[in-house]
């Protein structure tokens, strides 16, 4: 495995540590199950997924936590050696040199093909024009026939809109969030600075938030008042 797991591992259990988080606050939020975590912050290749999978839940975790640009200089692969290239070069070279053809052999087949190319291109398209003719003539056909028909569209009454509960979340830092709205629905996203989420509920919105400094809660146009330090994980409950 070129993943040097123990390093990375190492890395990612300290940082959930030092935050406070344990196994369960990941699992819920990257959707993984607890073994699966604990096999990467121990090095368990027993336990571990396919290298292609647990790279991206590597990723994941790692940014996450805050720590990619640390756990990055583990996950790259090291290219093979100078004399392995070299060697398969030198190998192809003599392969393709060792089998020769004589022109003649080649020449003939080659004008056959062309001819026989030639000929089905030129039929195919006298063919596809015909069918294509046909095909038009039906679906104009159809069309004349086709009568208009109305759709009923329901829309939300004015009362209905206005006893929702309306949650705008602003971010100027780097953010992941995890909602779940009226206990049933949940939502997870990750932000960036400058952006901004909308979301309705009709009794209430339970958050958990990855870096309590990097966003602003704005409840019904109200701000909440919701603080926290760069880094910090906070939960916070709004009715």
């Amino acid at each position: 495995m070129a993943i040097n797991i123990n390093k990375i591992g190492e890395l990612l259990k300290g940082k959930r540590e030092e935050k406070s988080l344990t196994y369960e606050d990941i699992t819920k939020v990257l959707c993984l199950r607890k073994s699966i975590i604990e096999a990467i912050e121990t090095g368990n290749k027993d336990i571990l997924p396919h290298e292609v999978y647990l790279r991206g839940y590597i990723k994941e975790y790692a940014t996450l936590l805050n720590i990619y640009d640390e756990v990055a200089p583990y996950l790259i692969e090291k290219p093979p050696p100078e004399e392995t290239i070299e060697d398969k070069k030198a190998e192809e070279k003599h392969h393709y040199s060792s089998i020769t053809f004589s022109k003649k052999i080649l020449i003939y087949p080659s004008i056959a093909c062309i001819l026989v190319i030639t000929f089905f291109i030129f039929d195919n398209f006298f063919h596809d024009k015909s069918s294509f003719q046909s095909i038009q003539n039906t679906s104009t056909s159809v069309t004349t026939q086709m009568e208009p028909t109305n759709i009923e569209q329901k829309e939300a009454t004015p009362a209905q809109l206005s006893s929702l509960k309306r949650l705008m979340i602003t971010c100027h830092e780097r953010t992941w969030v995890s909602v779940v709205i009226d206990d049933s629905e949940k939502k997870e996203f990750m932000l960036n600075p400058h952006e901004m989420i909308f979301l309705n509920a009709k009794e209430n919105f339970d958050l958990l938030i990855g870096n309590a400094g990097g966003v602003r809660l704005f409840l019904n146009g109200k701000d909440t008042e919701f603080s926290g330090k760069n880094g910090e994980v906070k939960r916070i409950k709004l009715y």
